[in-house]
């Protein structure tokens, strides 16, 4: 049998789902008024093969020219995702 829950039960209910609400709902602000991620303008990314699976390089700036010049020539994948990024100058 149960017993009835007291009134102060019940505020304590009360307070503890209007707190919990409550971060939720600050949760859901952070979470819409967070920045996006991160720009790849002016950047080479590429998803390579890699001993433990695949592994994401990335390049930005003077590196991505680099990284273009010197393995674009050799990697198809890496040679498009240059073209795609403009640095089809440096694969020549």
């Amino acid at each position: 049998m149960r017993t009835p829950l007291s009134q102060r039960d019940k505020r304590l209910l009360v307070v503890t789902a209007m707190l919990a609400a409550a971060a939720v709902a600050a949760g859901g602000v952070v979470y819409a008024t967070h920045p996006a991620g991160r720009s790849d303008a002016g950047c080479v990314v590429v998803n390579l093969p890699s001993t433990m699976g695949g592994a994401e390089v990335r390049n930005c700036g003077a590196a991505a020219h680099t990284f273009c010049r010197v393995q674009g020539k050799v990697d198809k994948t890496v040679a498009a995702a240059c073209s795609r990024q403009g640095f089809a100058a440096d694969l020549r």
